[in-house]
């Protein structure tokens, strides 16, 4: 026999389950009325210490090894947090401009000074599965490398 609050449970139920298709819209939808998917790559500065503009500041450059840490969100859901080393002990290292990172990282960290805050807004033939993406990365730490011309495997 069914009781009346089951019967209240499964009338919810139904009821979410009508509305929930409904509600959801992406980016591919006609009715999407969010932002539009990015072109090309977008880098703010989002904070950059006194040191970075003295003459002579140590700015990241193809082949450098950078240690940084980072978020990265969904762009049609910037709340949602897909990757992130944040709550990690170790920060992330690799060679920028091998290969070893997606394209808009590549591209985005350039010229990039330790102790600097990004906001990258990369598009989706700059990332590896297609999609737009938000990373917010600190470059925590800069050794200069010897330029390196091969691509090696990926990292991120």
């Amino acid at each position: 026999m069914v009781t009346r609050s089951s019967w209240v449970l499964y009338c919810c139920l139904a009821l979410l389950a009508l509305f929930w298709d409904s509600s959801v819209v992406s980016a591919e939808d006609p009715g999407y009325t969010g932002p539009k998917k990015p072109k090309k790559l977008k880098i703010q500065s989002v904070y950059e210490p006194a040191a970075c503009h003295k003459k002579g500041a140590k700015k990241a450059r193809k082949g450098d090894e950078l240690t940084v840490i980072y978020s990265g969100a969904f762009f049609t859901d910037p709340d949602t947090v897909f990757d992130s080393n944040f709550a990690k002990p170790d920060p992330l290292k690799f060679i920028l401009g091998v290969g070893k990172v997606m394209p808009g990282w590549d591209e985005g960290l350039l010229k990039m000074c330790v102790g600097e805050r990004r906001k990258l807004t990369i598009p989706g033939d700059l990332t590896f599965n297609g999609e737009p993406a938000i990373y917010n990365i600190e470059l925590k730490g800069l050794k200069r490398k010897a330029p390196v011309a091969s691509a090696g495997k990926s990292e991120l």
